[in-house]
């Protein structure tokens, strides 16, 4: 016949929960007496129903090392997420007008790296939440180059001086890049190789050149197109092809894209009111490693636990020398948190906005469509419309402001709060 005793640790340390058998029937045993303080607490039925099964599990008959290994061995789904990279290009004509399309752009692609040429002297009027702004001059007052990378990567800018020019350097990716952001309007005289210094390994060279070759989607190549095709080669870039030329006016593809990198898409985006079609570069080999899951533990349990299994381990010290007894109390507490803790499925990153203004967003750009719409039909703009957008554009970043606000005074409440507690605790 088989032997269950043989099974069993006989060196195992009495487990005092568990050990009921010295109280009389007429006395309630720990786990009822834990209910009871629950019930007195008057924790509402549905927190009872989640602390109920974790006192079970206290409560059963094992020993204290099985139960703290139980709850330590609680799967958890971690999983990371390789999500690849997206660069959004655009020359939005004007910064001052088009700030809130851009942010409903930075939407749809889904894009923590973006290069804006001709934002103009408002540059800094507006900024896109929670990205951080690399602007450079121009040559005149529309001109001007800006890079703006979210605030969940780090960047590095690289100083140059060079007109219409910016250099950011991007950390946190599976590889290190460099962003080269350029205008190059018609009336700039441009050396190309003053850039040459500034090509390393994972370079991307991006936006408008003003420059046109067959080679790279427009009808015919001009002469600037074929001096930057020579410097193109002599540094070993890979002109990156789109699905249709950047250009509202013409067959022209003036907004290029040149990298060393490879496996690099680029898509044109039929979207927005600038002359110029935004695109999106996308890279399958560099991104960033997100864990899929994060972490949400039931702090009010946690505290319910401890109170509630204060006893135990106040007669567990009289019993142990104090190292022994710290050292079981630790892997108690960590083995308590990782039983409480539920794992939630992150979302991929996005700008954070409330759905209402990205709601908001979507209806100024209904009304910016229309209006532009209805001015190349009929040549002439909508005066309604136009100050129907004007007023709408003004709203929106009015909203966005307060929101960015309440949202930093909330964050200084909190922090004054514990400190308020902390020195009223002394």
């Amino acid at each position: 016949m088989f032997d269950f005793s043989s099974l069993l640790n006989v060196h195992a340390r009495p487990f005092f929960p568990s050990s009921t058998y010295h109280l009389s029937p007429l006395t309630k045993t720990f786990f009822e007496t834990a209910l009871d303080r629950l019930v007195i607490w008057k924790f509402p039925i549905k927190v009872q129903n989640r602390i109920i099964p974790i006192l079970k599990e206290w409560y059963s008959n094992s020993t204290l090392d099985s139960v703290l290994t139980k709850w330590e061995n609680k799967p958890s789904p971690l999983s990371n997420q390789f999500i690849p990279l997206n660069v959004l290009t655009y020359n939005v004509q004007g910064w001052g007008t088009r700030a809130l399309e851009v942010i409903d752009l930075i939407f749809k692609v889904d894009s923590p790296v973006c290069v804006f040429t001709e934002v103009g002297e408002l540059w800094n009027s507006f900024k896109v939440p929670h990205f951080t702004s690399f602007y450079q001059k121009g040559t005149n007052h529309s001109g001007g180059v800006m890079i703006t990378i979210g605030k969940h990567l780090r960047a590095t800018r690289i100083d140059t001086d060079i007109e219409n020019t910016v250099v950011v350097d991007i950390h946190g990716l599976s590889e290190q890049i460099r962003i080269i952001g350029i205008y190059w309007p018609q009336g700039q005289m441009r050396n190309l190789k003053d850039l040459s210094p500034f090509l390393v390994k994972g370079t991307i060279l991006t936006d408008d050149f003003n420059a046109t070759s067959d080679e790279w989607g427009s009808q015919s190549t001009d002469r600037r197109g074929n001096s930057l095709k020579k410097w193109i080669e002599e540094n070993e870039l890979t002109f990156t092809p789109t699905n249709s030329h950047s250009s509202k006016r013409s067959d022209r593809h003036i907004d290029l894209t040149f990298t060393n990198l490879n496996r690099v898409e680029n898509e044109t985006l039929f979207y927005g009111s600038s002359d110029h079609w935004p695109a999106v570069l996308r890279s399958q080999n560099i991104g960033f490693i997100s864990n899929g899951f994060f972490p949400n533990i039931d702090w009010t349990i946690y505290q319910t636990m401890l109170v509630l299994l204060e006893d135990f381990w106040i007669n567990e010290q009289k019993k142990e020398t104090i190292d022994h007894w710290y050292q079981f109390y630790v892997r108690f507490l960590a083995a308590l948190k990782c039983r409480l803790t539920r794992w939630k499925e992150r979302e991929k990153y996005r700008p954070s906005l409330p759905a209402y203004i990205v709601e908001r967003l979507r209806e100024v750009r209904q009304v910016r469509n229309k209006y532009y719409r209805e001015r190349k039909i009929a040549g002439i703009g909508n005066d309604d419309l136009r100050v129907l957008l004007r007023n709408m554009s003004r709203e929106v970043r009015n909203e966005i402001y307060k929101y960015r606000s309440a949202i930093w005074f909330s964050f200084l409440s909190t922090i004054q709060s514990a400190h308020d507690k902390q020195e009223s605790s002394v």
